[in-house]
């Protein structure tokens, strides 16, 4: 049996199995979102938080610069690029035709942490806006070929067992 509400005490034991749930307000029908207030101190406080935490991750190069871990960030863009011409991701540079829009890229910044909730490292990756091409006019098919690991292994295994 659960005690009524204005019979608990911090003497009264809570069963495991029960949830609590709190009434913030009393009666949600007089409730209205537009005179609700919030403490303006309160409110900086949270945003000042959420400005000096480190754990935000930005979305644009301009906000990766003004952070305090610049650096890191900067070491993950430069990983990134280092990669991308190490698998001659890059060819040489063209003039773009008139009548043709060129893909453009954003930069994606995550921050990657272990099971302690650590940062481990800071990872940026470019990726290609792809959203913005039209089927038929930007291109004609695509085709990516996959192939998954076992699938591999299990072809590779079969070509050595019959000596192709």
């Amino acid at each position: 049996m659960i005690p009524e509400e204005n019979e608990i005490s911090e003497e009264t034991p809570i069963p495991n199995e029960d949830e609590i749930s709190i009434n913030y307000v009393q009666d949600s029908t007089m409730w209205n979102r537009n005179e609700t207030h919030v403490d303006d101190v309160f409110a900086y406080a949270i945003a000042t938080d959420v400005i000096n935490e480190n754990d935000y991750i930005p979305k644009t190069l301009e906000e990766c610069m003004h952070r305090k871990d610049w650096p890191r960030w900067e070491e993950a863009i430069k990983a990134e690029l280092n990669s991308l011409e190490k698998r001659h991701v890059f060819g040489h540079v063209v003039r773009t035709p008139i009548n043709v829009k060129p893909v453009g890229y954003k930069w994606v910044y995550t921050i990657k942490r272990n099971e302690n909730n650590e940062i481990v490292r800071y990872k940026a990756r470019l990726v290609a806006q792809g959203f913005c091409q039209i089927p038929g006019v930007d291109y004609v098919e695509t085709y990516s070929p996959v192939v998954d690991a076992i699938t591999l292994r299990f072809l590779i295994s079969l070509t050595i067992s019959e000596g192709l």
